[in-house]
């Protein structure tokens, strides 16, 4: 069972801890990281979702996505997200922190709150030998950043759908290229 610390809207910590689940059907607000992982062709890593998620199953998504846990930080997440669904090991000096955002998802037949600790990784991810999380994603590839930034432009229904977050990205994203 993975326990994650309940916030209120401007991140602050309640002191209240529930199970993932819990959170999810209360509504209640949490935190999570993403990381887009970019290569020395400025090419972005895009997950597939597994069919058995219970969000956004068998979308591509974000290159590492995933909660904060009670007592943990975010690159402290960061560093075993990354294990965990790629077996990749960085270190936090690897993370190029961006923003954060708060982002309100459907779930259900109601939503999650979620803030979301946004990072870049740059690193060039050899998929040849990558070892994936299949619980969590069934493959992976790069595609050009401005490629991928059309895909969410034209709400491409293979991709989770396009979210402020992306917006913000691509606005980003040019200080960092190779």
């Amino acid at each position: 069972m993975e326990y994650l610390d309940v916030l209120d809207q401007n991140g602050n910590k309640t002191g209240i801890v529930k199970d993932k689940k819990q959170v999810y059907n209360d509504g209640d607000w949490h935190r999570s990281i993403h990381v887009w992982i970019m290569n020395s062709k400025n090419e972005i890593l895009v997950q597939k979702r597994s069919p058995k998620k219970e969000t956004l199953p068998n979308l591509w998504a974000i290159s590492i996505a995933g909660h904060v846990r009670s007592g943990e930080n975010s690159v402290e997440a960061i560093i075993r997200e990354a294990k965990e669904e790629l077996n990749l090991d960085i270190k936090q000096d690897d993370l190029i922190y961006l923003f954060t955002i708060n982002r309100i998802q459907p779930y259900k037949d109601s939503h999650i709150n979620v803030i979301d600790d946004v990072y870049l990784l740059k690193y060039d991810l050899d998929l040849d030998n990558v070892k994936l999380q299949r619980s969590e994603l069934t493959d992976v590839k790069y595609i050009y950043y401005k490629d991928l930034e059309q895909k969410f432009i034209t709400n491409d229904p293979n991709f989770v759908p396009k979210t402020e977050e992306q917006i913000k990205l691509f606005k980003e994203i040019d200080k960092y290229l190779y």
